[in-house]
């Protein structure tokens, strides 16, 4: 057997993203999205999810750096609207 790369691979197809591509093609959207985007009290509590996740960050890399000068800091990632949405 060769080692050429199958396209058909199920693993290959979910990281392309071909479920999301076939979604957008068939203009098929999700109606939890539009709602979550136009909601300005949720985009504003996301802001503040952020915000207070970034003072942690920065707390923990304080808190470290006492204890251990060498220590690496460290980075938590941001919430976005896709996370909260199944």
């Amino acid at each position: 057997m060769s080692n050429k790369k199958s396209y058909m691979n199920k693993s290959n197809i979910l990281n392309e993203g071909f479920f999301d591509k076939l979604r957008k093609i068939l203009g098929l959207s999700s109606k939890q999205e539009k709602i979550l985007k136009k909601s300005k009290k949720f985009t504003d509590g996301l802001k503040n999810l952020n915000k207070t996740v970034s003072e942690l960050e920065g707390e923990l890399n304080r808190r470290f750096k006492e204890l251990d000068p060498k220590h690496k800091s460290i980075t938590l990632s941001k919430y976005k609207l896709s996370d909260f949405i199944k």
